[in-house]
């Protein structure tokens, strides 16, 4: 969402607070006028900076937690007591324009930066943190085969799962003989294997869970397989499966660590750096994940935590890191596929991938580590991959070529691929063998026909001999049984008849075949027993709740004014200081008439401390209302519209009352009630 789209959704008193802080005088002027003062304030040159160097640090660190949120928008809870100060900075925001407030969820906010403010913000930070961020050159590894590991590692396990799908346990997950398969076909993302198998575990089941979100991979009969999905993940330009990749990473870190989540955001500063300090880039992370953290010690679990994200980041192909052990000293490099994903910077495809292996006598092909994945998948239809260190080794022999034949691919289409992509001539002996397997394969086949039977051997002499009926007649297998078509075969049936033979109308013993093949088709298209039609990963359109759902437009977040961001909230332009968040929660002596929302949090306050209530309620019309004393028990909101439950005194039923026809209300306190 761009600024002026926002300011558009924004009450006028909302505006007109941004135009008080800006300095832009409202008066009696349009409210699209109003809009186009603000916007011109914002985008005045020097504006940004200015803005950002009037801020407090406090103000300067929330607003670099948001930025590095990104899309996803950083959540605050700004209806607790103890966030004051937390408040009160991001009213500071809001009203220069600097962040956007958006629903999430019922009763939970998110701030994002407007996406045209974005830039110049990236700009002001990057300049600021240069000092700290910046690291001087080290000896790191440029080693580039080592990058987009995640992404040959995807190619690996699936393409795999479509030559050999995995058996499953009743659990769902390999059995060892597959995962131990699954799992040699997998790279490290350092130079050489690595030190345990723990990493490599690591990696597979990251691209496991990947290849399942993305719908690459499927359950069925008891295997795990390919899906036809991978073809249009296999033509995607590798920068859209970076992003496609760091969009997933973003679900997983989310559910698992949010603070990690803003990793990305704080990358994005580095993009012009060349080496980044590692320690560096942890405290800015912590930092962001609370606006309370001061201190220089970070527990071993938060470290732990960041350098695992960054070791994906790395798998992915995002960066490289280098130096130091457990991270002291160390640092890192952001990739030119990093700096295009994160930094928008030019990024040629091609330049990341090699076209070229070589083939040994001995029928080997050794291949680079960053083969282009459309050369390697035509490779793996007519050779097995055997080892993978730091190339990659494959054996083509009988069995390969077999496989390739029955995939429609002969020995002269095998035979000029190899030359194509080869650095050096083919060895004669492995296109003369290649040469030979294709040609034997086919020259022994089956076929599917149907026999024609009859009653003496004299009958079928004549039906061979008449020239109408000799052409229908592909063979015989004895005297009286001939080999006709079988899609022929009703053809054959009405010429027979018309030249006098009178054949049976139905074929002899075709009823249970007939069936079972009408049953098969029935499965090949997707009905079930209850003639429902199934998706392609075996569920139902309906859905399980394991796929993610595309949001319709009106799940869209709406844009939140000042008072739904801070509930409470009130600015007193004359004194230019800010009241107490939330004054109806002070005690009052009379009924306060109230928002719904104000009245929501009084109950709320009410059920947590166990206070009594007075409320005047509306009958169902609103044409009268009535004073009800309650002790509140809690606030229900799964019928879209929130109740509260509570106790009528003295009656003591439990009666479910509509928040929103509460007229007003009075909470009775404890030195009340004792009086």
């Amino acid at each position: 969402m761009i600024l002026q789209e926002y300011l558009a959704a924004l009450p006028m008193g909302d505006l007109k607070s941004i135009a008080f802080t800006l300095g832009v005088q409202p008066g009696m002027i349009s409210r699209a006028r109003l809009i186009r003062e603000i916007m011109d304030q914002i985008f005045q040159p020097g504006y940004i900076d200015q803005s950002l160097d009037d801020l407090t640090e406090e103000g300067r660190e929330i607003l670099l937690a948001v930025l590095a949120a990104g899309a996803s928008g950083r959540v605050y809870d700004t209806r607790k007591p103890g966030n004051a100060e937390l408040i009160e900075q991001l009213h500071g925001l809001l009203t220069r324009g600097l962040v956007v407030g958006r629903r999430r969820a019922y009763r939970t906010v998110d701030f994002i930066v407007p996406e045209d403010l974005r830039d110049m913000l990236i700009r002001y930070y990057t300049d600021r943190l240069a000092g700290f961020f910046q690291a001087e050159a080290a000896n790191s590894e440029e080693d580039e085969s080592r990058d987009l590991t995640a992404v040959r590692n995807v190619f690996a396990l699936v393409n795999g799962l479509r030559h050999n799908p995995a058996r499953l346990t009743d659990r769902g997950a390999p059995y060892k003989r597959a995962l131990d398969a699954m799992v040699d076909r997998q790279e490290a993302a350092a130079n050489g294997m690595p030190d345990s198998p723990e990493d490599i575990n690591e990696q597979l089941r990251f691209v496991m869970e990947y290849a399942r979100w993305r719908g690459l991979t499927r359950e069925e009969d008891g295997r795990l397989r390919a899906t036809a999905e991978f073809e249009s993940w296999l033509g995607l330009p590798t920068s859209e499966k970076l992003e496609d990749l760091l969009s997933f990473w973003h679900v997983r870190e989310r559910a698992r660590s949010p603070a990690v989540s803003a990793l990305p955001g704080i990358l994005q500063l580095c993009v012009g750096f060349a080496h980044v300090d590692l320690d560096q880039i942890m405290r800015c992370v912590l930092t962001c994940s609370s606006p309370h953290v001061r201190t220089d010690s970070f527990s071993d679990q938060e470290r732990a935590e960041i350098h695992a994200a960054l070791r994906e980041l790395e798998w992915i192909g995002l960066l490289r890191r280098y130096g130091g052990k457990n991270g002291s000293g160390a640092g890192l490099v952001i990739t030119p596929a990093g700096r295009h994903v994160l930094g928008g910077q030019d990024w040629s495809d091609e330049q990341a991938w090699s076209d070229r292996f070589i083939v040994q006598p001995t029928f080997e092909i050794i291949a680079p580590r960053d083969l282009d994945l459309m050369i390697r998948e035509r490779l793996e239809r007519f050779a097995d991959l055997e080892r993978v260190d730091l190339t990659l080794t494959y054996r083509v022999n009988r069995d390969t070529i077999y496989r390739a034949a029955n995939a429609d691919l002969s020995g002269e289409e095998v035979i000029d691929f190899l030359a194509d992509h080869s650095e050096k001539d083919l060895p004669q002996n492995v296109a003369y063998s290649i040469q030979s397997w294709g040609d034997a394969y086919g020259q022994v086949y089956f076929m599917e026909t149907f026999l024609l039977r009859t009653a003496s051997a004299e009958i079928a002499s004549h039906i061979k001999a008449h020239g109408e009926l000799a052409p229908y007649i592909k063979g015989e297998v004895g005297p009286d049984a001939l080999i006709v078509e079988r899609k022929k075969y009703r053809e054959l049936m009405d010429l027979l008849q018309r030249q006098g033979y009178m054949p049976k109308s139905e074929v002899v013993g075709s009823s249970e075949r007939t069936a079972g093949r009408n049953a098969g088709q029935r499965a090949q298209s997707g009905e079930g027993d209850n003639g429902k039609a199934e998706t392609r990963d075996g569920s139902s359109p309906s859905g399980n709740g394991e796929q993610p759902r595309t949001p319709a437009s009106s799940d869209q977040k709406p844009v939140l004014g000042f008072g739904d961001c801070l509930p409470g909230y009130q600015l007193h332009r004359g004194s230019g200081r800010a009241d107490r968040n939330a004054p109806h929660i002070e005690q009052a002596g009379n009924l306060q008439y109230l928002a719904p929302g104000q009245t929501e949090e009084l109950l709320e306050m009410a059920v947590q401390h166990n206070h009594r209530a007075v409320i005047d309620y509306y009958l169902g019309n609103r044409s009268r209302s009535f004073l009800h004393r309650i002790k509140p028990v809690r606030i229900e909101r799964t019928r879209g519209t929130p109740f509260v439950e509570a106790h009528r005194i003295p009656e003591g039923d439990v009666h479910a009352f509509k928040i929103a026809n509460i007229r007003a209300i009075r909470i009775v306190y404890e030195n009340e009630e004792n009086e």
